[in-house]
């Protein structure tokens, strides 16, 4: 017996592939989102076992009005996973702030019209609760971040801004706000929760045809493996969580009735890059060549955190950190042998 139908918007990437296969082994049935139906059906190409509880609809733009419509027909539960995440920006609104906006009110007000819908839970971000940029620059060494923080960006300096990162926090600030801003107006009757991870490290799920093609975070760790860095870069945000468990995060989420209307920073621990050379040359002897050299110096001066509510009403046990980057390193060395480097 299933559990339900779950919607899952941005499904092929690798937020979104790592809930999807946790709702799948949990017993529910998903409907994916994608650009197009050859894009879907290669993703589902990659899990066979599930491709009885699969189904997809097409969303070529997110923004689009009514872009969400047939998608939330008859589902009971939403993941909204999907916003962009790039840097090429040229038009800080057009290419950005709009987008991650219309994004997720689309999905809001598709969900109006889908009586069906229990729960929404939406993947924001550590960019949407913390001072990203003054981080980075080293300005916040005291401040405890909790579930209860918001980013200080607003659209305008956002629309003002000539710093491409700092745009991207925005809009996740913004359209975070968006959401309990219509909770607060409308009262839906249906739950929410939002997920508040920072860079997200784990091994990617999703298929990947070119290293080259992999997501941020994970290319950071592929860096540190490529043989090309002959140095460990520098740790601007030197916080992190694994995929593995934001994406139980989601499931929980539908499945607690205390996430019902909560907001989840989820900071699993705060880390450097010297660090975690260090784990893999510990682990990864057979390449140690390829590794940055490493003294395991921990993160400079920087930010607290506290993620201890969503460990608590949400049953998360954290993964180490040596399981994370161990575990991410791993699949990205049986990728380089399946899919090459070029």
């Amino acid at each position: 017996m299933s559990k339900g139908l779950v919607l899952i918007t941005g499904i092929t990437g690798f937020v979104g592939t790592e809930v999807a296969l946790t709702f799948f082994r949990s017993g529910y049935r998903v409907r994916g989102t994608g650009r197009s139906a050859a894009q879907l059906e290669r993703w589902i190409g990659a899990f066979p076992e599930h491709k009885d509880a699969f189904e997809f609809t097409i969303v070529p733009d997110m923004a689009a009005d009514g872009a969400f419509d047939e998608a939330v027909k008859g589902v009971d539960y939403v993941a909204h996973t999907a916003s962009p995440f790039h840097f090429h920006i040229e038009d800080n609104e057009k290419d950005m702030l709009i987008p991650a906006l219309k994004g997720t009110t689309g999905i809001l007000s598709s969900i109006e019209k889908a009586p069906t819908v229990k729960h929404l839970v939406v993947t924001s971000s550590f960019a949407a609760i913390g001072d990203i940029m003054a981080i980075a620059m080293g300005q916040v060494t005291e401040k405890v971040y909790t579930d209860d923080d918001w980013n200080p960006a607003t659209w305008e300096t956002a629309k003002a801004s000539d710093n491409a990162a700092y745009v991207y926090c925005a809009s996740k600030k913004i359209a975070e706000q968006a959401v309990w801003d219509y909770v607060e107006a409308k009262k839906p009757s249906y739950g929410v929760t939002t997920i508040n991870p920072p860079m997200i490290y784990g091994p990617p799920s999703q298929p990947v045809t070119s290293i080259k093609g992999l997501n941020t975070s994970t290319t950071d760790i592929w860096n540190l493996i490529s043989g090309e860095l002959k140095e460990v870069p520098d740790t601007p945000i030197p916080t992190w969580s694994d995929v593995r468990d934001v994406a139980l995060a989601h499931v929980r989420a539908v499945e607690v009735p205390a996430a019902r209307n909560q907001r989840y920073l989820m900071i699993e621990g705060h880390f450097s890059f010297d660090q975690a050379a260090h784990v893999l040359h510990k682990n990864f002897p057979e390449i140690s060549s390829r590794i940055p050299p490493s003294k395991n110096t921990p993160p400079g001066p920087h930010h607290k955190s506290n993620s201890s509510k969503v460990q608590r009403e949400l049953g998360i046990t954290f993964k180490t950190f040596e399981q994370t980057i161990t575990d991410t390193a791993a699949r990205l060395l049986e990728l380089e042998k399946k899919v090459g480097t070029a």
